[in-house]
C-alpha cells in the first residue's frame, strides 16, 4: 500500500511540476508579466507531494485496505497546487461578479481559512473527529484564528505570512499523532523542555503516516490554497499613505496578538471554561476537548499546588514530630537496633537498578494467553527482603519521573501530574539519596547508557551528589543497536534491542565493585527494553509467541511479543547478575524495579477491564514491580521475602529502614506516616486498611495525608520555587 501511495504522490508531483513549468513558459512566450507568487504558492503542495512520495518509498505511508481515503487526500493536495497556480484567473473571474457576491465569497474564504486549523491539528491524532467536534472546538478555532489574523496584519495584509501559522498547526497535529502512536499519550507543556531527550531516542521509532495523518496534510494544503486566493492590498501611491497603512496594519496585528495573549492567560480554563484533565489519560481529554485548549489548561495547572493552610513553620513542626515518633517507636525496637548495628559494621554497598519498562504483564489476566510473568524474578528469586507491587507516576515513558521519585523521595502526586521536575526545576538545594550516602562516606555512581544530556541528567546528577556519571560514552558510544556504525577495531558494549544490554551495565557495576572495595551507592538505569517494539532485531532464542484471546490485533501481538522477549532477556540477565553478587565476599544490597509499563498495555486494560472505577482502572497500568535483596542475612535474620505494596517515592526510605541505614528527618517522617498511608498513586492513596482513597476524600488517614502533602511541599517545592 505504501508503494502505491508513493507512486501516486510522485505522479501528482510530476504533473504539478510540469503545470508550473508550462505556466512559466506560456507567460514568457506571450510576453506577459509572470506572477512569481503564484508559482511559489503552487510549489508548496508540489514539495509536499515530493516529500510524501519519498516517505512512501521508505515504506512509511499507510492506508486502509481499499486506500481510497489516503488516495483522496493525495489528490486534494495536487488539486490545491493547480488552483493556486491559477489564482490570477480566479481573481479575474471574481471581478466580474456583483459586489454582494464578491463580499460573500470573501467572507466564505475567510471562514474556511479560520476553521481549517482546527482540522489540521485534530484530524491526524483525534479519531473522535469522525463522530463529532471536540467540546471546546470553538476555543481552539478562536485561538488559531487570532494567530492567523495577527500574522496577516503584521505581514501588512499579505497572506503568505499566515503560512507560518498553518505550518505550525500542521507540525502540532503530526507531532501529536506520533506521540499518540508511540505512547498513547498527549503532548504536555513540560515535553517542550525535553525535546533533546525526544530527539535522542527518536531513531528507535518508525515514523509512518496513516490515512488520518495524510488527511491532516490535505487540510494543510487546502489552507495554503485558500490563503493563496487572498488578494493582497493595492500598493499605496504616496509615502504618507504607505506609512499610514503600515501603522494601521501593525496596530491591528499587535491588537490581535494582545487579544490572543488575553484569551490564553486571563480566563481559568479549568475553573471558568470547564476544561478537565486527569493525568492518567491525557490523550482522552485532548481528543474530547481539543488539543490547544487542553494544552493551555495544563499549562495553567503547572505551578506546584500549595497545600491548604500551609506554612513553613507548621510543616517543619509536622516533619519533626513524625521523625521523632518513628525514631522513638519503630526505630527503637531491638530488631531494628541489631540491624542498625550490623549496617554500621558492614557498610554494605547499595545497588539500585531502574530497569527500563520492566513489569509483570501477567496482571492482565495472564494476558488471556497463559503468560505467567518473568520466570526468575517472579518464582526463582525467593530470598528477598522485600518485594511487591510498585505504584509509579509514569506510563509508557517519562522515565525521569520514576527516577525523581526514587532518588528524592518526593511524589509526582504532590508536585503535579504532567510535570517533569528534571526539566523545569533547579535542583541545587534539593535533598537526594546520593547525597545521603555521600554523607556516610560512600562513593556514588550513576549509570545510564545513553546521552548524558537526556532529561538534564548531567546537571541534575551533580546537584544530587553523584561523584561519577557513566553515560553512553563510557559504553563505546553506541546508544542504539546500529552496531554497523562501529568500526571493527572500536570497542563497544553488547547491545540488545534498543541499546546497551542489561548485562553490559551489570558487568560495569561488578567492575566498579572490583575496582573499589569501599562502600558504594550505584544507580543503574538500563536502556535495552526501551520502545519501540517493532524492531525485530534480536535472535530467535528470545522470541515468544503469545496471542491474547478475545483480541484481534496482529500488530499489537507483534508489539507484545517483542516486549515480552525483552523482559525474558532482562530476567535472564538479572538472574546471572544476582548469581555473581551471591559469590562476592562483600555485603551488597540490591534494589531492582521497573520504571513504568510499556505504552501499549492500556489496550488490554481497556478491553478486559472497561467497566470498573476510573482510579482502579488507572492503577493497573500505573504500576510495576520491585524487589529488595541482599547477599547477606540482614540483621542476622533469614530473608523475609515480605510482600509489601509501596509507591516509588517511599521505596528508598523503606529500603534504608529494612537494612538499618541512617535516615534523614524527611525519610523518618515518611516511614512514620507509612504506618497509615502505604502507597500513593496519581489520584489516590492506599490506607493501612488496604483500601484506596481518592485525594481529598474523608478517611481515617486524612490528617496523615495532609501532613504528608505539607512535608513534601517543604522538602521539595520550597527549594525550587
Amino acid at each position: 500500500m505504501s508503494l502505491a501511495l508513493s507512486i501516486q504522490s510522485f505522479a501528482e508531483f510530476v504533473i504539478l511540476a510540469l503545470a508550473i513549468l508550462a505556466h512559466v513558459l506560456i507567460h514568457r512566450r506571450a510576453g506577459k508579466d509572470l506572477s512569481v507568487s503564484s508559482v511559489v504558492w503552487a510549489t508548496l503542495p508540489a514539495l509536499l507531494l515530493l516529500f510524501l512520495g519519498i516517505w512512501g518509498q521508505m515504506g512509511l505511508l499507510e492506508g486502509p485496505s481499499d486506500s481510497s481515503s489516503a488516495q483522496l487526500s493525495l489528490l486534494i493536495i495536487g488539486i490545491c497546487g493547480i488552483v493556486s497556480l491559477l489564482r490570477n484567473r480566479i481573481w479575474s473571474l471574481c471581478e466580474k461578479l456583483p459586489v454582494p457576491a464578491r463580499i460573500a465569497l470573501g467572507a466564505a474564504l475567510a471562514i474556511v481559512i479560520l476553521v481549517l486549523p482546527l482540522f489540521i491539528i485534530e484530524t491526524p491524532y483525534n479519531n473522535l473527529m469522525t463522530k463529532s467536534l471536540p467540546s471546546h472546538a470553538w476555543l481552539e478555532a478562536l485561538i488559531c484564528g487570532l494567530v492567523l489574523v495577527a500574522l496577516y496584519f503584521l505581514g501588512q495584509r499579505h497572506a503568505w505570512t499566515c503560512t507560518f501559522g498553518i505550518a505550525a498547526f500542521a507540525l502540532i497535529g503530526i507531532a501529536q499523532y506520533f506521540i499518540k502512536t508511540f505512547k498513547n499519550a498527549a503532548i504536555l507543556p513540560t515535553d517542550l523542555y525535553a525535546l533533546g531527550t525526544a530527539a535522542a531516542v527518536s531513531n528507535e521509532y518508525v515514523f509512518s503516516l496513516n490515512e488520518f495523518a495524510l488527511r491532516g496534510l490535505a487540510y494543510t494544503a487546502l489552507a495554503i490554497c485558500a490563503l493563496s486566493l487572498v488578494r493582497p492590498p493595492e500598493p499605496a501611491l504616496t509615502t504618507s499613505a504607505r506609512k499610514r497603512s503600515v501603522a494601521i496594519n501593525t496596530s491591528a496585528g499587535v491588537l490581535s496578538f494582545c487579544l490572543l495573549v488575553a484569551v490564553v492567560t486571563i480566563p481559568s480554563y479549568m475553573g471558568q471554561l470547564g476544561l478537565k484533565m486527569e493525568y492518567w489519560y491525557t490523550i482522552d481529554y485532548y481528543m474530547k476537548q481539543g488539543f490547544i485548549p487542553t494544552f493551555v489548561a495544563v499549562q495553567q495547572d503547572m505551578p506546584i499546588h500549595v497545600p491548604n493552610g500551609y506554612s513553613d513553620q507548621e510543616a517543619s513542626e509536622i516533619l519533626a514530630a513524625h521523625a521523632e515518633h518513628y525514631r522513638t517507636t519503630a526505630a527503637s525496637s531491638e530488631e531494628h537496633a541489631k540491624t542498625t548495628g550490623q549496617f554500621d559494621h558492614l557498610r554494605p554497598t547499595v545497588i539500585a537498578i531502574m530497569n527500563e519498562s520492566f513489569c509483570d504483564m501477567s496482571i492482565f489476566d495472564d494476558l488471556q494467553a497463559g503468560y505467567k510473568g518473568p520466570e526468575y524474578f517472579k518464582n526463582g528469586l525467593n530470598d528477598t527482603l522485600l518485594r511487591g507491587r510498585l505504584n509509579v507516576s509514569a506510563y509508557g515513558g517519562g522515565t525521569c519521573n520514576s527516577e525523581f521519585e526514587f532518588l528524592t523521595g518526593n511524589s509526582i502526586s504532590f508536585v503535579g501530574a504532567g510535570k517533569y521536575p528534571y526539566s523545569i526545576y533547579d535542583f541545587a538545594k534539593v535533598d537526594a539519596l546520593p547525597n545521603s550516602f555521600k554523607n556516610l562516606g560512600y562513593t556514588t555512581t550513576a549509570i545510564h547508557p545513553n546521552y548524558p544530556s537526556n532529561w538534564n541528567r548531567d546537571e541534575i546528577y551533580k546537584h544530587m551528589g553523584f561523584d561519577t556519571f557513566l553515560s553512553i560514552d563510557d559504553f563505546g558510544g553506541v546508544p542504539d543497536c546500529e552496531v554497523d556504525k562501529v568500526t571493527p577495531n572500536e570497542p563497544h558494549s553488547e547491545v540488545f534491542h534498543s541499546g546497551v544490554s542489561d548485562k553490559a551495565t551489570y558487568d560495569r557495576v561488578l567492575q566498579l565493585l572490583k575496582d573499589n572495595e569501599s562502600p558504594q551507592f550505584i544507580f543503574d538505569i538500563t536502556m535495552a527494553n526501551h520502545g519501540s517494539y517493532d524492531q525485530k532485531n534480536f535472535s530467535a532464542k528470545y522470541a515468544l509467541d503469545y496471542h491474547p484471546a478475545n483480541y484481534d490485533g496482529e500488530i499489537e501481538d507483534e508489539f507484545l511479543n517483542e516486549y515480552l522477549s525483552c523482559i525474558k532477556r532482562s530476567d535472564e540477565d538479572l538472574k546471572d547478575f544476582i548469581a555473581q553478587l551471591r559469590e562476592l565476599d562483600r555485603p551488597v544490597v540490591l534494589v531492582f524495579f521497573g520504571d513504568h509499563q510499556p505504552g501499549f498495555s492500556w489496550t488490554y486494560n481497556d478491553l478486559w477491564y472497561a467497566n470498573e472505577p476510573e482510579d482502579v482502572h488507572a492503577r493497573r497500568i500505573y504500576c510495576t514491580n520491585y524487589v529488595v535483596w541482599a547477599n547477606y542475612d540482614v540483621g542476622g535474620y533469614a530473608p523475609k521475602n515480605a510482600d509489601e505494596e509501596i509507591s516509588l517515592d517511599m521505596l528508598a526510605a523503606r529500603t534504608l529502614d529494612a537494612i538499618g541505614a541512617p535516615t534523614t528527618d524527611y525519610q523518618a517522617a515518611q516511614l512514620d506516616i507509612r504506618n497509615s498511608i502505604r502507597a500513593l498513586s496519581t489520584k489516590s492513596y492506599l490506607g493501612a486498611d488496604n483500601k484506596w482513597y481518592t485525594f481529598g476524600s474523608d478517611s481515617a488517614y486524612t490528617k496523615d495525608y495532609d501532613d504528608l502533602a505539607k512535608i513534601e511541599y517543604l522538602n521539595f517545592a520550597t527549594k525550587v520555587v
